[in-house]
């Protein structure tokens, strides 16, 4: 995510693009696609206690931050949504099929679903009793439900979504499902996919996605991945996107509005697809006329780009930030270039290597601030990043920005984890050198393709990459109340101070 607006402090916006750190969905790849990457182990530990009696799968995944988000006792392999929406009312009426493992004996388990109400309820076949305690859909399977078992959900609901109130953006309505006056978007992180969907809600519990969508004519839906199929019944016209990959629970996206659609190929043959306005100005689109060429810019320094396909949607609102939604990102209107760039880096950074918990999200949110500002010295030249660079050190010494790793979660799109957690970077680039710090960034995205990692992780593989212990730099840098004094800095402040920005 693009720092949200209503967070930047001021011009400076110490945070995501003004400092240092500053698509059918799309058509299937063609022979240029790798091949298929079998997803990464899960993340969730299998119980240890299968022996013992069938007991509730746990009420919450563990996250300090976010304690009622996700599930325990199973694991969601797969999601199959089929929607309708009807445009003038707002409603949704859905069909939610998982097929999920259980990893302990389960006697009954939960899915985070909020505001919406089931209709029924089937477990491989058989209708099952189920409670909605707030965002809490509490599900009794007829029989308990063996540890190792690959078992099927289908959840018929329905209602008027409203977006989840989430403790980090307090100053939002809420994230999730939003209707516009041009349609519908979904920006979920953190706590928002519950708004639309009945699911295990934390980035823990990655899964591969169908998304089917029903709409009334002229309106044109965007989702992530590839569009498999396009079918009319009437009025109705049915959007069928099939992600190759897996993918988190706030990444998936549905938008809906009368959109014009612009398709092209990457350098390298990635397809692309943008979705705008009709009425989208030559300036708007031409912020999005680098896309091929930014991706390969990254895949030089990241490796090769993780998904199957890639592409935008431009809001006809002024959205507050943008999201990287895997493989489609979704932009306010007047979203710039450099936006552009910060939500294409999550692609590597939070999307395909994701967190393990929130409170690791300068992971995502640093490093795509870093990116961002890799781009900017790219296109800039390095005099100017470097000038950029003096006005960031300036105002994180100044504010005395604290450290990015566990801000709480009122500070979680705060400073500390975008400009604090992009200068983590900018300091190790310079402490390892250009061609060790790259082969780090190549070996972090690599390792932990499709998975989840820590910052202690992400420690320990950078000093694995260098060839030494990083321990005192990583303390200065990382986890020290104020980040350390760097004297050259000092000095050119004193010569010419930047305001950075």
């Amino acid at each position: 995510m693009s720092q949200p607006s209503h967070a930047r402090p001021g011009h400076a916006r110490l945070g995501a693009a003004a400092i240092l750190f500053g698509l059918a969905g799309c058509a299937s790849r063609a022979a240029a696609t790798p091949a298929q990457v079998s997803p990464a182990p899960s993340a969730i530990p299998p119980s240890t206690h299968s022996a013992l009696a069938p007991r509730p799968g746990a009420r919450g995944i563990g996250d300090p931050y976010y304690p009622e988000l996700g599930n325990g006792g199973y694991e969601v392999e797969h999601y199959a949504l089929a929607l309708e929406v009807d445009m003038d009312t707002g409603t949704l009426e859905g069909t939610a099929t998982l097929t999920a493992n259980a990893l302990h004996d389960l006697a009954s388990f939960d899915l985070d679903l909020l505001g919406l109400e089931v209709e029924s309820l089937a477990i491989d076949g058989a209708s099952a009793d189920f409670t909605q305690e707030g965002r809490e859909l509490v599900i009794h399977p007829a029989r308990p439900i063996a540890s190792g078992t690959r078992f099927e959900t289908r959840i018929a609901y329905g209602g008027l979504p409203v977006p989840a109130p989430d403790p980090a953006l307090p100053f939002l309505p809420g994230v999730g499902w939003w209707r516009a006056p041009s349609g519908v978007h979904v920006m979920s992180e953190c706590a928002g996919a519950a708004s639309w969907f009945p699911c295990n809600d934390h980035p823990l519990d990655k899964a591969t996605f169908e998304i089917r969508v029903t709409v009334p004519e002229p309106f044109v839906v965007a989702a992530n991945g590839p569009l498999v199929e396009e079918s009319r019944d009437g009025d109705a016209h049915t959007f069928v996107f099939r992600p190759r990959d897996p993918m988190a629970t706030y990444l998936a996206t549905v938008n809906i509005a009368r959109f014009g659609v612009q398709e092209g190929r990457s350098p390298d043959g990635l397809p692309l697809r943008l979705y705008h306005p009709l009425d989208a100005t030559e300036k708007e689109l031409a912020e999005f006329a680098r896309t091929g060429e930014i991706l390969t810019f990254f895949a030089e320094r990241f490796g090769p780009y993780p998904f199957e396909c890639y592409g935008g949607v431009l809001s006809y609102e002024p959205l507050p930030g943008a999201l990287e939604t895997q493989t489609i990102p979704v932009y306010g209107r007047g979203a710039d270039e450099g936006t552009l760039a910060h939500e294409m880096a999550h692609q590597w950074f939070g999307n395909s290597v994701s967190t393990k918990a929130w409170k690791d999200l300068w992971l995502n949110e640093g490093f795509a601030s870093f990116a961002e500002f890799l781009w900017f010295e790219h296109t800039a030249g390095r005099e100017a990043a470097e000038a950029r660079a003096r006005g960031t050190y300036a105002q994180l010494r100044e504010r005395k920005v604290g450290p990015p790793h566990d801000p709480g979660v009122m500070r979680l799109f705060s400073g500390r984890v975008y400009a604090r957690g992009s200068w983590v970077l900018h300091e190790l680039r310079r402490e390892v050198g250009e061609e060790t710090f790259f082969a780090i960034l190549r070996g972090w995205a690599s390792e932990h393709r499709f998975g989840n990692a820590s910052t202690q992780e992400f420690v320990a593989h950078a000093a694995k990459i260098a060839g030494r212990d990083l321990s005192a730099f990583f303390q200065g840098v990382l986890y020290d109340p104020v980040i350390p004094v760097v004297p050259e800095y000092e000095a050119a402040q004193q010569e010419a101070p930047s305001t950075g920005g």
